[in-house]
């Protein structure tokens, strides 16, 4: 696989996490609430995975932040049953994925 679908792959999975695990911060006592957090580690593993096959530059880095920004807030417009503090979490939790994944 090349970069360019490594890292659409990569973005579409961290959106995934990033949402699941964002639903269970903003809504803890809904009843999906411990599923979302389930799934939210089970796409980050496949993420994990996606992004030791490639070594990332600068260029690389930012673009796939830019890119998980983008699909990021569309993926929380779409879940209209969570609280609208989600919003609040993107940039931070962001910066900490890429952190953990070392791509920021």
């Amino acid at each position: 696989m090349g970069k360019k679908s490594d890292i659409e792959e990569l973005t579409n999975l961290l959106s995934l996490a990033l949402v699941h695990k964002i639903g269970g911060m903003v809504n803890p006592d809904e009843i999906y609430s411990e599923k979302y957090r389930k799934e939210s580690d089970a796409f980050l593993k496949k993420a994990v995975k996606v992004s030791i096959r490639q070594n990332w530059n600068k260029e690389d880095k930012k673009r796939i932040k830019e890119i998980l920004g983008y699909k990021l807030r569309k993926n929380l417009e779409k879940r209209d049953f969570l609280d609208s503090k989600k919003f609040e979490f993107v940039e931070e939790e962001i910066d900490d994925v890429l952190k953990l994944l070392e791509l920021n």
